[in-house]
């Protein structure tokens, strides 16, 4: 099984029902800045995104994918082949989010952090 290569893009709202799709560039070994993975996250699945371009990321929120599969006799699944060469691109539209344990508090007998 071929991982997919996925590619993430930070929703920003800038008027009524208009938005920006700001591309975030990670880490990777392949150097296209995109997530290979067997398994990649769902729409409402939180994910930690870290774009090494700009410095800056955080916890997201996945809302939205949209996959691009190869085409038989393209590059990437040449003529006679029986499967594609490269596995799917996916493009996932994220948005920023709280971590999932945004209400933990601590317990009574637990003690808190020290200033």
């Amino acid at each position: 099984m071929t991982p997919v290569a996925c590619s993430f893009y930070v929703r920003t709202p800038v008027g009524a029902d208009q938005f920006y799709y700001d591309p975030i560039n990670v880490a990777s070994p392949h150097g296209d800045g995109k997530l290979h993975t067997l398994h990649p996250p769902l729409p409402g699945d939180l994910i930690h995104l870290w774009d090494t371009v700009k410095n800056l990321g955080g916890t997201h929120e996945v809302l939205a994918r949209r996959w691009l599969h190869s085409s038989y006799g393209s590059f990437n699944w040449p003529v006679l082949e029986p499967q594609p060469t490269v596995g799917p691109l996916l493009e996932l539209i994220v948005v920023p989010a709280e971590d999932a344990f945004r209400n933990q508090v601590l317990r009574p007998d637990e003690e808190g952090p020290t200033l």
